[in-house]
């Protein structure tokens, strides 16, 4: 029987800010903010991704339950559909008002005029004035930072476990199946670069040949290439591999809830998600509200308590526990061990007019078919 736990294991640093992400704030965000609480009360619903999970119960508890106490707004919390994202909002029924894309996807969206611009006039000014070391933009706002790590069956390879992408990749020293992240998922790119020796500080631009050359070798143990965080640990603990990546805060949640995955920061890739309102969004003004409410520090401090991702909101560390502090991936001696996923890559486009970050779709699909 696999072993399972009575809360589902859940999912997701500082990251260069790119142009492209900063952007502009709207006029309406200069404006001064009354020194009391800015009033969000309201009223009908706002569909938001959930990500499921321990990611999801702890958007639930931070942010979704007592943002509909407080405003009234009923917040309908789903799950990630077949439908792709980008189709939905072109055909004009995005899946949701207010959703979640990675920083290396969301200036693609913008570019493409998928999103909408964010009404920084509900935002506290202490707030709005904290957002470090990621700056807010003209259509997203920092949701959460996090780290995509190397992880391990604990009880199989005690504190002798992998250190290193080479380790995971080296199935005579740690014997075992594999699972990483589907394509842009997880850092694949970049983890394969450096399991095949290329020097974490001079992956980029990243060399789509070596990559996949690298890919090679690994494809063969590979158990399943993950889409959702919740995969590569549920995984670990039922002993269907003994290694693979997963996210920081996937990992902690699973050992709270009593599982044995060991981790290393050592060449941990480090990443951040944005607030994004879609273009078409049915609840614009409440998805924007919600969005507000989520960037407040005490309330990201809260989400900490039940996920260890890093907060965007600096101010947050003021509300943060010592010892939950210590857990996060932006906490010193964590960061100088792991490298930042370059976005300024992944949106730049290649000598045809395409986005790398597209290019490495295609060049994914392709070899997953076979025709590479």
């Amino acid at each position: 029987m696999p072993k399972v736990f009575n809360r589902k294991i859940g999912r997701r640093t500082f990251i260069m800010s790119t142009a492209s992400m900063a952007g502009v704030v709207t006029a309406r965000s200069l404006l001064s903010a009354p020194a009391i609480a800015k009033e969000l009360k309201g009223n009908g619903e706002v569909i938001v991704y959930d990500g499921g999970g321990s990611w999801g119960e702890a958007k639930k508890r931070a942010y979704f339950e007592p943002f509909e106490k407080e405003t009234g707004i009923k917040v309908i919390p789903r799950p990630r559909g077949d439908t792709e994202m980008r189709a939905g909002v072109l055909a004009g029924a995005p899946r949701y008002d207010l959703a979640i894309l990675s920083g290396g996807t969301a200036p693609t969206f913008a570019e493409e005029g998928l999103l909408l611009p964010i009404d920084y006039g509900w935002f506290e000014d202490a707030d709005k004035n904290s957002f470090d070391p990621i700056p807010l933009g003209k259509y997203s706002v920092p949701h959460i930072i996090y780290s995509l790590l190397i992880a391990y069956g604990g009880a199989r390879f005690g504190n002798a476990g992998p250190s290193s992408w080479a380790d995971v990749w080296d199935m005579e020293k740690f014997p075992g199946k594999r699972s990483l992240g589907m394509g842009l998922n997880g850092a694949t790119f970049e983890a394969a670069l450096m399991a095949d020796g290329v020097d974490p500080k001079r992956l980029y631009p990243l060399d789509w040949d070596r990559a996949f050359k690298s890919l090679d070798r690994i494809k063969p143990h590979i158990v399943k290439w993950w889409q959702s965080g919740a995969e590569c640990p549920q995984l670990i603990v039922n002993e269907i591999i003994s290694a693979g990546s997963a996210w920081n805060g996937r990992i902690s949640a699973a050992n709270a809830d009593g599982a044995n995955i060991g981790f290393t920061w050592n060449q941990g890739v480090l990443q951040y998600d944005n607030w994004v309102v879609l273009k078409g969004a049915r609840n614009i003004e409440n998805a924007m509200k919600l969005v507000a409410f989520a960037s407040r520090a005490k309330n990201q401090a809260e989400f900490v308590k039940h996920i260890l991702y890093a907060p965007t909101n600096a101010r947050a560390y003021d509300f943060i526990e010592g010892g939950l502090a210590q857990g996060l991936p932006t906490k010193r001696d964590a960061r100088g061990t792991q490298i930042v996923q370059n976005y300024e890559f992944w949106n730049a486009k290649d000598s045809s007019g395409e986005a790398n970050n597209k290019v490495a779709v295609a060049q994914w699909n392709r070899w997953i078919a076979g025709t590479r």
